[in-house]
């Protein structure tokens, strides 16, 4: 049988223990702290044992007093277990079902043992056990508390007993479990000046005397305890004894105080001395943690408590709604005929569903002539399913079902997900046709995640609300059927009419783009011109012109607007009567484009740009003078060889001032010689590899053709682009200007 020897480890315990056992009867508490809040975990105080202390301390008193006799009051019949020695003097008073324990208290005090051993001493038994203690009674009972000492008869106050209440308290035994040293690794340790000020100062407080310079112990961890200093743990006291007072227990220090005997413990090497010096400290720490987690403990029973609540409230509106459902199924099913439409339609269908038979999920599916199945509506489920389609087979199952059936799977086209994902598992399933003069026209399942099953008056209800709905419901289908016609109808006219307009504009571009290039050239003795322009679309973005300036001048002029269609074609027509106008006004070609650049920056669109290259020919001379405003280098073959006129050059449209980034170029014109300009599109042409033309096949067909008139050197040049392009399609508009010297 354990005794009290196997707890205590100083001799200084033992003489008050054995006081304790032959005290006059009165009121002993067994104090200590072993229940925790619900989910508490982490750094909270050690069971106390104190149950196991109090079994000790009865076997203590029966022993000390051969011929007393006790009762023992509990719910539990394990509570103490009776030594075989003691089993004719010790008494379990279970009481009977219905009576509270106070009045087994009282019942039990009513025969007058020698002692009365309480389970725990709470709100309910707190009289009880005073009014037993004071008819002479001993009382041993326990109190689940961090407090100990006179500080125990505050927790008897703060559960039920008056104030004013004579309090027949003896003894308070209170005990706490502290972490034990390691005993592999514990070595002596010298307190220093600090430390020898708080055990002075900690004694002081407690009452007892300053003991002369001891050794205490420490450990710095080993590997038997995990490198924590500590094994195990050991049990530490704080007895306590009153006067029989009201008031006094308050004031009365404890005859063995818990500091006192956590630094005996220390002494003799059983506890480090550090965790007997942090011991108030710690207490205060566990109590905050305990407040704490029973705070928590209350919110959490509270909104268990509001969930139930809720779930009750839930339950009964459900009820009342099926109860009203009953009464009026017929008044739903008119009622839903006037849905605004099928998708209102099926929303309702799904709501009345799951309100009708209990469930919490309701998905409705709809059989297309495509021998495919639509989700309709969903409730309870991710409304991101409605618009789904699968194969109708996957729906249907039994082609033959005519009437509702237990469906125990996951709804077709509904993701299977984990029970904690989605909500709760599927318990109970039900499949219910939709049926249109016999045929098949849709079908509804229902599930519950709270019902292992639905009721029979569940299922026929539920079957009979869709029988009643399958006629709103194809009614409904094909007014839908009728309106995505009608949209069709209106989106194709849109769509013809938007058409017809592009064609106009279209049409409109290619006008105004034919009317800016020029039909025919001016007749110059000795100088020949061809051109040619092939748009990538109806309108394309080039431009090209021949200029009589008159006074034995020509300009030529070719461009190339960054844009395309009838934005590009107006942008055209704009640079070309800019030119055209400014080259009245100027003789230098780098004087007109850098005017040009100023009145588009001003009248032009501010994100489209265009490059250009325009060159005056004096025919007497024959000397050509030029500005490459960012275009490509114009050819000039003379003499079967071939060579680019070079020049600093940017593009029109896009900056304020261009001229210090324009240089104007001139050359000596001979006899047989071709000046060949044309735009990138040439060059950027792909064949059906995606390869494209480049600049020096283009420069080896000039040459090639370099002895033809311009008329048959555009055609030329323009075939050998046909073959290489091939099937491909041509991505940029293509221009070429050939002026010849006879």
């Amino acid at each position: 049988m354990l005794s009290l020897r196997d707890f205590v480890h100083l001799p200084q315990i033992e003489p008050l223990f054995s006081r304790l056992a032959t005290d006059t009867p009165g009121l002993i508490v067994v104090a200590g702290l072993d229940r925790q809040p619900v989910g508490a975990a982490g750094d909270l105080p050690l069971p106390s044992g104190r149950g196991a202390l109090l079994r000790m301390l009865l076997w203590s008193i029966m022993e000390a007093n051969p011929t007393a006799h006790a009762s023992i009051v509990s719910d539990d019949q394990g509570l103490l277990r009776v030594p075989r020695g003691l089993r004719r003097r010790v008494r379990q008073w279970i009481g009977q079902p219905g009576q509270t324990m106070a009045d087994r208290i009282a019942t039990a005090a009513s025969l007058r043992p020698d002692v009365v051993v309480v389970d725990e001493l709470t709100s309910e038994t707190i009289l009880a056990v005073v009014a037993a203690a004071r008819q002479g009674v001993g009382i041993l009972t326990q109190i689940d508390t961090i407090v100990r000492g006179g500080g125990v008869v505050w927790q008897l106050y703060d559960i039920g007993l008056a104030a004013d209440a004579l309090l027949p308290l003896l003894w308070v035994v209170s005990v706490q479990r502290l972490p034990q040293l390691c005993q592999a690794c514990r070595q002596p340790l010298v307190p220093d000046a600090a430390q020898l000020a708080r055990i002075a100062q900690l004694l002081r407080r407690v009452g007892q005397p300053i003991p002369e310079e001891r050794t205490y112990y420490t450990a710095l961890g080993c590997e038997a305890c995990g490198g924590s200093g500590r094994a195990g743990d050991i049990a530490a006291f704080d007895i306590f004894r009153a006067d029989g007072t009201a008031a006094s227990p308050l004031a009365l220090p404890s005859l063995m105080a818990l500091e006192s005997y956590a630094l005996e413990l220390a002494a003799h090497g059983y506890v480090a001395l550090v965790d007997a010096l942090d011991l108030e400290y710690d207490q205060l720490r566990h109590a905050q943690r305990l407040v704490s987690r029973s705070a928590q403990a209350l919110d959490q029973s509270a909104s268990i408590l509001q969930r139930k609540v809720a779930e009750l409230e839930a339950a009964n509106r459900v009820l009342q709604l099926r109860t009203e459902a009953l009464m009026s199924l017929e008044a739903i099913a008119q009622a839903l005929t006037g849905a605004a439409s099928l998708s209102d339609m099926a929303a309702r269908v799904c709501r009345h569903a799951r309100e009708l038979c209990g469930a919490d999920r309701a998905v409705l599916y709809m059989f297309l002539e495509d021998g495919t199945a639509e989700i309709l509506a969903v409730n309870g489920w991710s409304s991101d399913l409605i618009g789904e389609r699968l194969a109708a087979t996957e729906v249907q199952g039994d082609a033959g079902l005519r009437s509702a059936a237990i469906f125990p799977h996951w709804p077709p086209g509904v993701p299977q997900q984990h029970a904690d994902v989605a909500g709760g598992a599927l318990r109970a399933g039900l499949r219910v046709p939709l049926l249109a003069n016999d045929v098949p026209f849709g079908m509804m399942i229902v599930h519950s995640t709270r019902k292992k099953r639905f009721q029979p008056g569940e299922v026929a209800l539920l079957q009979t609300f869709a029988n009643h709905v399958v006629l709103s419901i194809q009614q409904s289908w094909l007014i839908y059927q009728l309106e995505e016609k009608i949209h069709a109808l209106e989106l194709a006219q849109t769509a013809l009419v938007a058409k017809e307009r592009i064609d106009r504009e279209l049409e409109l571009a290619r006008q105004v783009q034919q009317s800016v290039l020029p039909q025919v050239f001016p007749q110059i003795v000795g100088i020949t011109f061809a051109a040619r322009s092939q748009p990538a679309r109806r309108v394309g973005g080039d431009l090209y012109d021949v200029l009589d300036l008159g006074d034995g001048r020509v300009g030529l002029m070719i461009a190339d607007v960054s844009d395309k269609g009838m934005p590009a074609a107006l942008y055209m027509a704009l640079v070309r009567s800019l030119v055209l106008a400014e080259s009245q006004r100027e003789l230098s070609p780098r004087a007109v484009l850098v005017n040009v650049n100023r009145l588009l920056r001003r009248l032009g669109e501010p994100h489209m740009f265009v490059t250009v290259f325009y060159g005056v020919v004096q025919v007497a001379t024959r000397q050509l003078t030029f500005c490459r405003a960012g275009h490509d280098y114009p050819l000039l073959l003379r003499d079967g060889t071939s060579f680019r006129l070079e020049g600093r050059g940017m593009v029109l449209g896009a900056f304020d001032d261009i001229a210090a980034m324009l240089s104007e170029e001139s050359i000596d014109l001979h006899e047989g010689d071709r000046l060949v300009l044309y735009t990138d599109g040439l060059t950027d042409v792909l064949n059906p590899a995606h390869e494209r033309f480049e600049f020096d096949r283009l420069a080896d067909a000039c040459q090639a053709y370099a002895a033809l008139e311009p008329e048959a050197f555009c055609n030329a040049l323009l075939a050998d682009l046909a073959d290489y392009q091939g099937g491909a399609e041509q991505y940029d508009d293509m221009t070429l200007l050939v002026m010849g010297i006879a």
